[in-house]
């Protein structure tokens, strides 16, 4: 059993190894390879790296990460979260008419043609091909994060604190984490700093909390890992694919919009306090403390 103060000392090293690399790799960006994939990829894999070599330094078990998939079910769930956020937040603004939908682009998408069909493919064609090859594809960079936030990081607080705490502590760490990409303006949707900051967070917070419960209950790295790509796919591409962009739509719905934020954290609250319930009923209190 890891006593507290140990672990607030590999915490606190992973959040130090991965400022310094990001920091680096910032910086680079900022000097012209903001459009470089390979930048982008090791990005991407910083949270990953700075967990390995942290528990290198600590003599820690990576294999402990939780690299079996666990029980199909968590993985299935971590899938359709995102879909139902995207489905009440943008469903809502299309049916209100605050935002306005539209299939062609979403009918043109690579996808489709990757699949052997000729653009502009059938609606469903182009919806179901981003959903399966997009999401699969995605899985490979958003792998290098998860390593870090679900395998390493997420674990290690739910072990001294509540899966709120911890939730909000990984949630805004993810955000802040990505701040400088946004406030240089080549991430996100160009929405004012005052919306897209709070906006971004407040998605991030809601994903965290599910990741954490998932994690939690599944003992897998993957269900943060399929939450993740298919919050990417689903929420941050496909639905925003469907939405028309003008007006304020991405100040409202989009990976930065306020209404998607206030819809996430919302989701995810009912989907903790839904486990919790189902835990208690199956008398697991290690859960239902949390």
């Amino acid at each position: 059993m890891e006593k507290k103060k140990d672990i607030l000392k590999q915490v606190t090293t992973f959040f130090i190894i991965t400022s310094l690399i990001t920091t680096g790799i910032f910086i680079w960006m900022f000097s012209g390879a903001k459009d470089s994939f390979p930048a982008v990829l090791l990005m991407m894999w910083t949270p990953g790296i700075s967990a390995i070599i942290t528990s290198i330094i600590y003599k820690d078990k990576i294999r402990d990460y939780g690299w079996k998939p666990g029980k199909i079910k968590y993985l299935g769930l971590a899938y359709l979260m995102p879909l139902i956020i995207s489905i009440i937040a943008y469903g809502l603004c299309w049916l209100t008419g605050v935002t306005e939908f539209t299939a062609e682009q979403v009918m043109n998408y690579k996808w489709a043609r990757m699949l052997g069909f000729d653009l502009p493919a059938p609606f469903i064609v182009g919806l179901l091909s981003k959903m399966s090859l997009g999401f699969l594809l995605t899985c490979i960079p958003v792998l290098g994060e998860e390593i870090g936030w679900s395998g390493f990081l997420t674990p290690k607080l739910l072990k001294i604190t509540s899966v709120p705490v911890t939730s909000l502590i990984v949630g805004v760490l993810w955000a802040v984490w990505h701040f400088p990409a946004i406030i240089g303006g080549f991430y996100g949707q160009g929405t004012p700093l005052w919306i897209s900051l709070p906006g971004f967070t407040m998605v991030l917070v809601g994903y965290s909390f599910i990741r954490s419960v998932l994690v939690l209950k599944s003992k897998s790295l993957w269900t943060g890992v399929v939450l993740h790509a298919s919050g990417n796919t689903i929420l941050m591409g496909l639905f925003y694919a469907m939405t028309v962009r003008k007006d304020y739509s991405a100040y409202i719905v989009s990976e930065t919009g306020i209404f998607t934020g206030i819809v996430c954290i919302a989701v995810a609250i009912a989907f903790w306090k839904v486990m919790i319930k189902k835990t208690k009923n199956s008398d697991n209190v290690d859960f239902a403390i949390n």
